[in-house]
């Protein structure tokens, strides 16, 4: 699903606020040192916060103007003020992200990367937003509860996602005369108003940006089978792991989490757990 993208790299210089003194949950959960007090020596020598992204998932991570922007750029730069260090955003291809964090090439990539077991043997994770499917709808249709509630419509999923499988899975247990027509698209919001299709499948942030930017569409129901997105470093620097999720862990007490999962309109994303490696 994700194309490669056509910006080379993009370096922010942010300056960060001091340690959280409050209990909370960076005070009961990260320890009593300071995010930035955590920051490893060589890490703070370099003096830089290298975070690698696909900026082709709009609203986590997507170009505008010719300029990185979304929840995971904002979030990644209050990060990096966080512990102190200037912010070095580069693009990368979403497949070579991992190995880019295992050789070292970047600190951290941070590009709605799904935290599971599979991945977890390669990198930790830091995790930050709960991320499932959802189910969009026109805004004067009768909810959809569920894929099974999915029966007797004709359904948009982008193609070569997991959705395509999904799809069809569904359709196959379906009941006779409800079945469910399967469209693949590239431009699921256009097929609705085409009048193509009645509902589409998507990634909880995506759907939430359609329907911000629709007043037509919106969203049927809970997120479907939720998992946490996270933040990969390499397996053998959970000292910045660590880091990370402590200044995580600030950026919740602060309020300036809520206040961009606010900005890009994901409520019922919000993660608080901060956990290590959650994911299944």
């Amino acid at each position: 699903m994700r194309a490669s993208p056509c910006l080379a790299g993009l370096a922010v210089l942010l300056l960060g606020a001091g340690c959280s003194t409050g209990g909370g949950t960076g005070g009961s959960s990260a320890g009593t040192l300071s995010a930035r007090d955590r920051v490893p020596a060589d890490l703070r020598q370099a003096g830089v916060l290298v975070v690698g992204s696909d900026e082709t998932y709009a609203p986590m991570e997507f170009l505008k103007d010719g300029q990185a922007v979304g929840f995971d750029v904002d979030l990644a730069g209050a990060l990096a003020g966080k512990l102190g260090l200037r912010l070095d955003y580069r693009a990368a291809d979403f497949g070579t992200l991992i190995d880019q964090v295992t050789t070292g090439k970047i600190t951290m990539a941070m590009s709605s990367m799904t935290d599971n077991a599979k991945r977890q043997k390669l990198v930790e994770f830091v995790d930050y937003l709960n991320v499932g499917s959802s189910i969009v709808i026109h805004k004067d249709a009768a909810d959809v509860i569920g894929y099974r509630g999915l029966c007797g419509l004709r359904v948009g999923g982008q193609p070569d996602t997991f959705y395509v499988d999904v799809l069809n899975d569904t359709a196959s247990a379906c009941p006779a005369g409800r079945k469910l027509t399967p469209v693949l698209t590239k431009d699921p919001v256009g097929a609705m108003r085409a009048g193509k299709i009645d509902a589409y499948v998507n990634d909880y942030p995506l759907a939430a940006y359609d329907v911000n930017s629709d007043s037509s569409l919106r969203i049927s129901g809970e997120q479907i089978e939720a998992a946490p997105y996270g933040m990969a470093v390499a397996k053998q620097r959970h000292d910045i792991a660590k880091a990370i999720q402590a200044a995580l862990y600030e950026l919740i007490d602060d309020g300036t989490y809520d206040k961009v999962v606010a900005k890009w309109k994901l409520p019922d994303g919000s993660l608080k757990t901060g956990a290590l490696n959650g994911g299944a």
